[in-house]
């Protein structure tokens, strides 16, 4: 085991971060109070409601697990990259959630009619409609896929790299397509990563090839 983490020291990190932002997550969770400014505008009205959104919206997961273990085992140099990008936004996210409590009321009841929707419902049940604004699942799909792009293998791969950009559309859209994340969240989450992007661009010096 010794052997092994020093040969992919990055795991560590990863596991690091994520004990300290799970615990700032869980601390903030379920939080709802006079102050909790809602994050539903008109525009939500007009986006239906789609239980099979479903399946995207928990492709994240995966998408989001095989994308560390890529920069962790293959393209590690690319790995501090990736966290700069989705630990520092993950951060910032809380601490979002910590001074401006937000939250939505767009769920909509369902009768679990088939799979899809019981998996809604289940998504429903284990994370509360709060700490929704910049939409974390939004905010680290987007990341994910401009630091998978950046790598010089994955570039090569044209295929892969368009279905890096179909998925992560469908994620992003699944978030308000299941009534998981209001408009406003998704833009929230597009800006942040615009920042953080912008940021990452004086800190790491990309090549002249790599448009992205």
């Amino acid at each position: 085991m010794k052997v092994f983490l020093q040969k992919y020291e990055n795991i560590k990190y990863l596991i690091v971060f994520l004990i300290v932002y799970m615990t700032g997550f869980l601390f903030l969770e379920n939080r709802f109070s006079t102050k909790t400014v809602m994050t539903t505008s008109f525009i939500d009205q007009y986006i239906p409601f789609n239980e099979y959104f479903v399946i995207p919206y928990l492709l994240w997961f995966v998408f989001i697990a095989l994308g560390f273990a890529y920069f962790i085992f293959i393209d590690q140099e690319g790995f501090k990259r990736t966290a700069f990008y989705l630990f520092t936004g993950m951060i910032i996210c809380l601490v979002i959630y910590a001074i401006f409590p937000n939250g939505q009321d767009l769920r909509v009841a369902l009768n679990n009619e088939n799979i899809f929707q019981m998996l809604v419902s289940f998504i429903y049940s284990i994370d509360s409609p709060t700490n929704v604004c910049p939409s974390i699942h939004v905010y680290n799909s987007i990341m994910m896929s401009i630091s998978l792009l950046k790598s010089e293998t994955i570039k090569t791969h044209k295929i892969l790299s368009g279905s890096i950009i179909g998925l992560t559309f469908l994620i992003c859209l699944s978030t308000v397509m299941i009534k998981q994340h209001a408009f406003i969240d998704v833009i929230a989450a597009i800006v942040l990563v615009l920042v953080i992007y912008i940021i990452g661009k004086y800190m790491y010096k990309y090549k002249k090839s790599i448009n992205i």
